[in-house]
């Protein structure tokens, strides 16, 4: 609470007997959420940009600009349109000369913009090293002394469907995450892991963060990967089984904007298109995650595009009821923060959440997992052993105990 006068109340819960280190962060301070604002403001569209590439003979190529607008494409008198009302996606490409709209491609980052932010009245402020960062503050006392209490874990629920998220969703004890939506498991051995999984087919779509998921069953499962062609890691699609326990990943990117490679823009696939091609049933598991990629965006571009995939799932539980839907949160992370740092991916998943809300559906509070841990550098990308406590958290509901 600010008290509006330099001063601050903070309330937490004590969780767990022994002693206790208060840790508070400064995550931003007004004046640099006034520059991340004022940034996003001045630059809705372009901040960063994307290409689409035609690849010619002899090795040589066409590059076009492409974003959600096609306002930003200044002296072009031709644009392709590749938007997808209907999975709630806007995207435009400016049209290469003598080549048709409908010819394939690949879709790419814009390079060139990347440093782009580092030229933005107030950029300086963002600097490594700067105090604009995440920054510990110091106050007495740093530690406290709990005596035994009630214990927080003592009446927790199985893991099904539906469940209300609390604000404070767990908590690490000697590293180990502790649910406080429900009773989740812990695996010490890949035999727990492929007698949870037996059976089923696992279709991940959305961003690296839920990739990150598809390559972690696949290394603890010791699955066996099957190349699909023109595909790349980064984006895939990707396909792994296990025979033997008649197990299935799959991982599809979602569609633009993606930062990325050049990949080919046919296996770009927008999220609620994929979803509407999954039959469903009690052997299938939907985990969707979508938020990285938009963050430097207004945040009406991600609540269409949520919009859809809302719609979808509706459509996939109304044809298939039994078909366990997961909704992967954002992460913390050591993003550019103005154009994908926390402050900013915060406010998409605010977005997500509520969307998702009341929903039959199991949320993954990925947010809560990265930021209550203290042993690794803040990532955009997790580190395993998070990864596995957050596919543990998944399995909870998968084969709930």
């Amino acid at each position: 609470m600010d008290h509006q006068n330099g001063t601050y109340t903070a309330t937490f819960r004590l969780l767990w007997e022994g002693e206790v280190t208060i840790k508070i962060q400064l995550v931003h301070p007004r004046q640099a959420i006034d520059v991340i604002e004022r940034t996003i403001r001045k630059h809705p569209i372009d901040l960063v940009m994307f290409r689409k590439r035609y690849i010619l003979e002899n090795n040589a190529y066409i590059d076009t600009k492409c974003n959600v607008d096609p306002a930003i494409f200044k002296n072009t008198s031709a644009v392709c349109n590749y938007s997808d009302p209907h999975a709630g996606a806007w995207w435009y490409c400016e049209k290469a000369a003598n080549i048709s709209c409908n010819t394939p491609g690949y879709h790419g980052t814009d390079n060139g913009r990347r440093n782009r932010y580092k030229n933005f009245k107030g950029g300086k402020l963002f600097r490594r090293g700067n105090n604009a960062m995440k920054k510990s503050i110091s106050g007495s006392p740093s530690k406290l002394y709990v005596r035994k209490g009630q214990d927080p874990l003592a009446n927790r629920t199985r893991c099904v469907r539906g469940l209300t998220t609390p604000q404070i969703s767990g908590f690490y004890l000697n590293g180990v995450w502790n649910s406080l939506v429900c009773k989740n498991r812990h695996f010490s051995s890949q035999a727990g892991w492929q007698q949870c999984l037996k059976g089923k087919t696992l279709h991940f779509m959305g961003d690296s963060t839920i990739r990150q998921w598809w390559e972690h069953f696949v290394r603890i499962l010791k699955m066996g990967k099957t190349h699909i062609p023109w595909a790349i890691h980064k984006t895939g699609p990707l396909l792994a089984r296990d025979p033997v326990n008649n197990i299935t990943l799959n991982y599809r990117s979602h569609g633009p904007p993606r930062n990325c490679p050049f990949t080919r823009t046919f296996l770009l696939r927008y999220v609620a298109n994929t979803i509407d091609e999954i039959e469903g049933g009690p052997n299938d598991v939907v985990g969707i995650t979508m938020w990285a990629h938009f963050t430097s965006y207004p945040v009406e571009v991600y609540r269409k595009r949520m919009e859809a995939v809302r719609a979808a799932i509706e459509r996939l539980l109304h044809r298939s009821p039994e078909t366990l839907v997961v909704i992967k949160s954002a992460n913390t992370g050591r993003g550019n923060e103005l154009k994908s740092g926390d402050w900013l991916a915060h406010k998409l998943d605010l977005i997500m959440r509520e969307m998702f809300r009341g929903m039959n559906v199991v949320l993954v509070d990925v947010w809560e997992m990265t930021n209550a841990q203290t042993w690794h550098r803040d990532n955009i990308h997790p580190a395993p052993d998070i990864i596995v406590q957050e596919l543990e958290f998944l399995c909870s509901f998968i084969c709930p105990l």
